[in-house]
């Protein structure tokens, strides 16, 4: 078995149908046309992404940091839009929510940070990090802060 990295943005170098199987773990990305050529009819592609319901707890703690959560599923909706345009088979998509713990406050500040730029999260690290820790070290338990971890698992049939 192997595994091969790569990018869809300018098409994958394989062959159309080289793949039994794919997996995608980005964000809600439009990676799934591309994925749906290399893989055989009949094959799967899986997919991971991140829930709508990370973290739902820390816009009440950190309120100057993470914003409210949308009720409307905006990252489940994008899901769902990318992968109809893709006509597959069929489309299973599956939501997994469980409670994770953040052990430090710098792990709150990361998890805010996802996906900026470096210099973006220097200057949150900077502005922030004494607030995060005092309501960090009032709230976390001896596992550390206990937060929502929200995912899609999407399982599609070419």
């Amino acid at each position: 078995m192997n595994f091969v990295v790569g990018s869809t943005k300018n098409g994958l170098p394989f062959e159309s149908e080289e793949f039994d199987c794919a997996y995608n773990r980005k964000g809600p990305t439009s990676a799934y046309q591309e994925l749906k050529r290399v893989v055989k009819k009949g094959g799967t592609i899986l997919g991971l992404h991140p829930g709508d319901d990370l973290g739902t707890e820390l816009p009440k703690l950190f309120p100057n940091l993470f914003e409210s959560i949308n009720s409307e599923n905006p990252i489940l909706k994008t899901i769902k839009q990318r992968v109809e345009l893709s006509k597959f088979e069929s489309v299973e998509i599956q939501v997994i929510n469980s409670f994770e713990f953040l052990h430090t406050p710098l792990d709150v500040l990361i998890l805010r940070c996802f996906g900026q730029k470096q210099s973006l999260i220097k200057d949150i690290i900077e502005n922030n990090f004494l607030e995060v820790k005092r309501i960090f070290e009032q709230n976390a338990t001896n596992e550390g802060l206990p937060i929502t971890f929200s995912r899609y698992i999407l399982r599609a049939q070419v």
